[in-house]
């Protein structure tokens, strides 16, 4: 059997009331978020073109880094990336460097996805076929 309530739109006035209400509150955290954001997305990028560079060289030693670089930190999870770099540096250092959380949260989201941007920039450059590269360099 179903009780028949009367419900206010979600759209309603009176919800957007209390979002109103705390807008500083949010619009903070949204700021937060979005320099957090580009500011992993830039290092993000940075390293994706390193890398990235790195892995379409004919120096095995270069490819040989840059496909350590992109295992390790494609096949961790995130969170384990969080707590080995916020905990972990703490630990080793005894204390002494304790980096905070928007610098840790910039770092392993950035270099997280910059092993993903790695092998767009590796994938892409491999897909130029030879007769083009060669073209493009005479």
């Amino acid at each position: 059997m179903y009780l028949l309530t009367e419900t206010a739109s979600p759209f309603a006035l009176e919800r957007w009331a209390a979002f109103f209400a705390n807008f500083g509150q949010f619009a903070k955290g949204f700021f937060y978020t979005l320099g957090i954001s580009i500011g992993a997305l830039i290092v993000a990028l940075l390293l994706g073109l390193i890398f990235g560079a790195m892995s379409s060289t004919h120096n095995k030693v270069l490819r040989g880094i840059s496909r350590v670089y992109v295992e390790i930190f494609q096949n961790t999870p995130l969170l384990v990336q969080f707590v080995v770099v916020f905990y972990g540096i703490s630990i080793l250092t005894d204390g002494h460097i304790m980096l905070p959380i928007s610098l840790t949260a910039i770092l392993c989201v950035g270099i997280y996805t910059g092993a993903y941007i790695s092998e767009i920039i590796r994938t892409g450059i491999e897909a130029v076929p030879k007769g083009q590269t060669e073209a493009a360099l005479s």
